[in-house]
């Protein structure tokens, strides 16, 4: 009989810990797998930056993958975590760069185009809260042809340059990475 209570306490931690690991199996590919696609479009490394305490204002920067033979444009954005979401890119005025909404963002076949900071990007408006790092920001980008996808960006430190640590956004080997400041404050429109 005492060999069955020894054994009996045994048995629960196992099968707790079976049930911890299978949680974390579960968990983990949410936040790792970072990859989103539908009708030949596939959304890579969506991430966003924390945000200053006051600040409600934010952006959120990805790769956007066409599939060969596969033509498309993001044309809208949505998240319930901003009041206004925005398509954006940055062009260079009289030596100042600013950013300008544009109507969409095309997606020849077989390309992609990288939303990066200090070029395209999706811009949220007014924040029913700040954007905490570590935190997930569910986002649905909206294809003219490919409809709704859902992605769910990660929320990097403030200063980030790229997401998970990256130094840059994935994508593009020989994309610009310099001059990545926070979004707040010194763009003009």
């Amino acid at each position: 009989m005492r060999s069955t209570v020894r054994r009996r306490p045994m048995l629960l931690q196992s099968l707790a810990a079976l049930v911890l690991s299978a949680i974390g199996h579960v968990a983990a590919p949410t936040a790792e797998a970072h990859e989103e696609s539908k009708g030949g479009i596939t959304v890579a490394h969506p991430w966003s930056r924390a945000t200053p305490g006051g600040s409600t204002i934010g952006a959120v920067f990805m790769e956007i993958k066409a599939a060969e033979g596969v033509a498309d444009r993001l044309i809208s954005a949505t998240t319930p975590v901003a009041g206004r979401v925005e398509i954006h890119t940055h062009v260079h005025e009289g030596g100042v760069m600013k950013m300008r909404q544009v109507e969409a963002i095309a997606l020849k076949a077989g390309s992609s185009a990288l939303l990066k900071p200090k070029g395209d990007h999706v811009m949220l408006y007014d924040l029913k809260a700040p954007l905490k790092e570590g935190d997930l920001l569910p986002l649905t980008l909206v294809f003219e042809k490919a409809g709704r996808i859902e992605v769910q960006a990660t929320v990097e430190p403030v200063g980030a340059m790229g997401p998970h640590g990256m130094s840059a956004q994935p994508g593009h080997e020989n994309a610009d990475h310099s001059g990545h400041g926070s979004h707040g404050g010194g763009h003009k429109h």
